[in-house]
């Protein structure tokens, strides 16, 4: 190789490393400080935060890593956007941020391709807003609205305003009003979240191809909130205890051609609800515990709902009359816990959902074996009673209607208000999923302890006894 080539690599080299080379790290130790290093630092330079409180808004208007130590603190004076962000590839990390104004947000992000990670947020009204831009990075933050009870408006944890490409994962919000809300942002991921307490947990508007999986959404109005959406996946999610009056773990409105599988959907008020929703891919999913386990509303038509399991609810499915949505695969249903099994044959193969088997591969695991002989119906006439009489919800659960209900089974009642599943399937499907794994972890870990604790008291009880009846015979003798 001759020197003309040695020289070009050279200075090849240096060019495409000169702004990486030349970036320089600011140390601040008061909010005076970090003014002036956020209007006189280069591009690409790095920020450090000593310990402290720092007082006011800020705003980064060039592309720069800011880190805050441990105990930094960006307090604002409860008016305004605590920091906006107005460049591209600006990263924020270990920060907590407090004080926005009424109608404003901790961070406040116009440039594209932000990161934002392990910072909390807490007394704001927005926790952080992406807006007009794209390409975000929001993980391992928490987030809350306002900490004062008395204050009714809050804003959203996560707010992305026509930000599509956006990564939202492993973040902690509670007390906001939506947790995580989509306008206008497609092709992003909402990803391992936990979201309690707040309106609804992940609400989607006029956003398409958004993938939402391994997110804990609970004791909020709706879960799951999916409007005007298209082609979303919904996958493995835990939606619980989402009890309001109205609520349910997964609303569906104005949503179409999504696939929502391998979900646990326990103890909500509603489990599954869809309204105008149409071409949904429904299978694999648990609806346990809750009051309606689905319900199919005005205009929700050509849905595949099949291989799900209905266990445990008050009242498994539910429809409008005019709908028509198929309950089965390939001669594959669903399974229904409160049908009288009637199978004439032995075989009784285990149905496997798995986060790592295509649907292909499933449905050459087993075949028509795995079905009863008896079609199953749903939509039982005792809840079309309290539609038109509320009163008789009281009774809702009761002996007497599941009696009704059983007979229900066996007795024809012509009605399009009920659906029926010609090929229900024998025994429950398996859920394998990621999310359950953690969930039943930790209620096994509970369990343990309590298990343990339970051993302890018995042992000491015993023991106790034992030493009582040992001395009380001596003294007798």
């Amino acid at each position: 190789m001759k020197w003309p080539t040695y020289f070009f690599l050279l200075v090849t080299a240096l060019f495409i490393f000169s702004g990486k080379a030349g970036a320089e790290e600011f140390r601040v130790t008061n909010e005076n400080e970090l003014q002036m290093v956020l209007k006189t630092a280069a591009e690409n330079d790095a920020i450090k935060i000593k310990k402290g409180i720092y007082q006011g808004n800020f705003s980064v208007n060039k592309p720069l890593t800011i880190k805050g130590e441990k105990g930094v603190i960006i307090k604002g004076p409860n008016k305004g956007d605590v920091i906006t962000i107005n460049a591209d590839d600006v990263a924020i990390e270990h920060l907590q941020i407090e004080g926005s104004g009424s109608q404003n947000a901790g961070i406040h992000v116009n440039g594209n391709r932000s990161s934002i990670k392990n910072t909390k947020i807490y007394d704001v009204f927005h926790g952080i807003v992406l807006k007009n831009s794209y390409g975000h990075q929001v993980d391992d933050n928490i987030i809350t609205s306002y900490t004062d009870d008395t204050i009714v408006h809050k804003g959203h944890g996560i707010y992305l305003i026509e930000a599509p490409h956006s990564h939202i994962r492993n973040n902690i919000i509670f007390g906001t009003n939506d947790g995580v809300y989509l306008s206008y942002s497609n092709l992003s991921e909402i990803s391992r979240n936990t979201v309690t307490n707040v309106r609804y947990g992940i609400h989607t508007m006029d956003s398409d191809d958004v993938i939402i999986h391994q997110n804990q959404l609970s004791k909020s109005r709706n879960g799951l909130m999916l409007m005007q959406s298209k082609r979303l996946s919904v996958k493995e999610n835990y939606l619980f205890a989402n009890t309001t009056i109205e609520g349910a773990g997964l609303f569906l409105f104005d949503t179409f051609d999504s696939q929502i599988s391998m979900n646990i959907v326990k103890k909500n008020n509603k489990g599954m609800y869809l309204e105008n929703g149409k071409r949904n891919e429904i299978s694999f999913n648990e609806f346990d515990q809750n009051d309606k386990g689905m319900e199919l509303a005005k205009g929700s038509e050509d849905n595949g709902i099949y291989l799900n399991n209905f266990l445990n609810n008050n009242q498994q499915v539910i429809t409008d009359k005019e709908n028509e949505n198929l309950f089965n695969l390939e001669g594959f249903g669903n399974y229904w816990d409160d049908q009288r099994h009637l199978h004439l044959d032995r075989d009784e193969p285990t149905l496997h959902a798995s986060i790592y088997s295509t649907r292909p591969v499933l449905l050459e695991e087993f075949n028509r074996q795995g079905t009863n002989n008896y079609a199953y119906k749903s939509g039982d006439v005792f809840y079309h009673l309290t539609t038109k009489e509320p009163y008789l919800q009281i009774f809702s659960g009761s002996p007497a209607v599941g009696l009704w209900n059983t007979i229900e089974q066996f007795v024809p009642i012509p009605s399009k208000q009920f659906i029926v599943d010609e090929n229900p399937i024998q025994t429950p499907v398996v859920i394998d999923t990621m999310i359950e794994q953690k969930v039943m972890k930790n209620d096994g870990e509970n369990a343990v302890d309590l298990e343990k604790s339970g051993f302890f008291l018995v042992f000491m009880s015993i023991s106790f006894l034992t030493l009582w009846y040992t001395r009380r015979m001596k003294n007798d003798a």
